[in-house]
This record gives C-alpha cells, structure tokens and sequence, in this order.
C-alpha cells in the first residue's frame, strides 16, 4: 500500500510541479486508496499545512494531521498513517530514514503540555519513562461518585466502574492499546483518618488529595494539615478547619459546558459516606460531601505510553 500511495503522489508531483497538491490528483479513480489520497489533499489540505507550519516538532504535525484524516473521515488509522507519511516525505518535512519517528515521544510532549487523546483535551501532569499521566483540561461530565449515601472506597465505587468500562470503551482501539493500566494507591484521609481502602489496578481513574496537591503547586499543605476555615470572608489558618487552600487555588478550577463547577476526587471525605471534592472555587473541602450528589464533575486521569 506504501509503495501505491507514494507512486501515485510522486508521479502528480513530477507532473505539476511545486503546485501539484493545491487540488485534487488529475486521476479521478474510484480505487479506495485514490480516494483516500484526494480526501488528505483536497478535504484537508495536509500538504499545505505541513508546508506552512510553524512547529518545531515535525513528528508530531503529521502525528496530529494522521488522527484527524482517521476520525474524521472514518479512515483506517493504519491507512491514514501511510498517506500522511508519503506526503510529508515528498514534500522533504520527514526524510525516509525518519518514518518511524511520527508517534509522539517522551521528547515530543512536555509537563504542561495540552494535547489531544480520543475525543478530548488533555494537560500532561506527569512523565515518567515512556509514560505520561494526563488530566481532562475539563469535566467531562456530570455523576454521582455512588449512586447510593452509603459507605464506600474507590475500589468499590460506581464512578470507578463506569470509568474503566463504559468510558474506557468510548475510546478506539488504537487508543485503548496505549493506555496502561496502572496500580492506583488509596490512602486514608490524613486529616480525618477515614479508611481508603484497597489499592486498585486501573485504566481510567481521578485523583486523589496527594495528587492533587503535588500536581497543583506541590505545597504539600495537605501533607502538613494546613487547615483552613473561612471566617468574615477570610481564609484563617486554623487546627479545627477543613478546608485547603493556597495560592494554587485558582489552577485548580474547572469547567463543566463554559461554567465553573466542582469535581470529585477519590480520597475519602470525613466519614465513609462522603468523598473530597475540588470546589467551584478551587478550594479544596477535606470532609468531602456525599458520595451520591449526581451533580459532581468528573475529570478522567489516566497514563498513556508514549
């Protein structure tokens, strides 16, 4: 197939010249692969974005050019790789002997980083190896972390079922290989003592307080129990509070459909029945709230192979 594509758009180029892939190939063939070749040329214009881009990182342009001619127009990834390649190697943006280098590495993606995983958008919170932990920018919907007011860990929660199963599924099964299942630690709540039970093996998780607080800031407030109550519209640093927050507040706020909203974490709140929460504010309630509020935002985590 490779060497199909590759005859057929060296030969438009040999004839055309510089402006060969401005339009469509002359060959109005209804072979799959004919179409498949107009569709990245004409639809979207994959040459001339490879030839005006300003990126600095070239893997990833064809990287990114390769998922969406595949999601877009229902393309085989596979196929849709070959095309991209064949272009950018004719228009010199790749050499040959660098083919293999079109999936993002550990040097391609940097902590911070946005990128696009599935069907959403992602910060990279962590890079690890070949790995890379990645948070939803958004919540991406709405549920209760249980549907019940009864006492429950991770481990035994319904937001953990349906996020390895039913969202898990939601992504294609190119995407679905590059997620790792993880060990996911469930520590007590420090400040309450609440049991948080057993370790899980997880694709698709939430954080929980110790993550959150070393991925937003790493104030290690938490670790420390810096407790905060609020007081005459004043956070007052307090033994008998329950609240976190920090300067950090404000990287923590999310947003559900355009409106800032509260999302949940996995880590116990005071008691069994209830689990911590990232506020609408940032803030971050140590005693939780009721595990059955179906209005908590989810915000998915995984690790992905790079």
């Amino acid at each position: 197939m490779r060497n199909e594509i590759r005859q057929a758009l060296q030969n438009h180029q040999t004839l055309f010249g510089e402006n060969a892939f401005a339009n469509p190939l002359s060959n109005t063939s209804t072979e799959p692969l004919q179409i498949l070749v107009n569709i990245a040329i004409s639809e979207m214009d994959a040459y001339s974005r490879l030839k005006n881009s300003t990126s600095r990182n070239m893997s990833t342009d064809v990287y990114n050019l390769t998922r969406e001619l595949s999601k877009k127009y229902y393309i085989e990834e596979n196929a849709a790789k070959v095309v991209i390649e064949c272009i950018a190697e004719l228009l010199g943006y790749i050499p040959p002997a660098d083919i293999e280098l079109i999936q993002p590495t550990a040097l391609s993606i940097s902590v911070g980083d946005i990128m696009q995983f599935g069907d959403y958008d992602w910060r990279v919170l962590d890079i690890q190896n070949d790995k890379a932990l990645l948070l939803s920018i958004n919540i991406l919907e709405q549920r209760a972390y249980h549907p019940c007011y009864t006492g429950v860990t991770w481990e035994q929660s319904k937001l953990r079922q349906y996020l390895n199963d039913e969202f898990f599924n939601n992504f294609n099964r190119a995407d679905r290989n590059k997620i790792v299942e993880t060990k996911i630690g469930n520590p007590d709540n420090l400040w309450y003592g609440t049991y948080g039970g057993n370790d899980t093996f997880d694709k698709i998780f939430i954080l929980n307080l110790e993550e959150i607080d070393h991925y937003f800031g790493n104030s290690e407030d938490y670790l420390n129990k810096k407790k905060k109550r609020y007081d005459n519209g004043k956070w007052i640093a307090d033994d008998s509070g329950w609240i976190l927050s920090n300067v950090h507040d404000n990287n923590r706020i999310a947003k559900y459909n355009d409106l800032d909203s509260f999302w949940w974490l996995r880590s116990p709140g005071y008691c069994d029945c209830t689990v911590a929460y990232v506020s609408t504010p940032g803030y971050i309630p140590l005693n939780g709230d009721r595990v059955c509020i179906g209005r908590g935002g989810v915000r998915p985590a995984l690790w992905i192979k790079l």
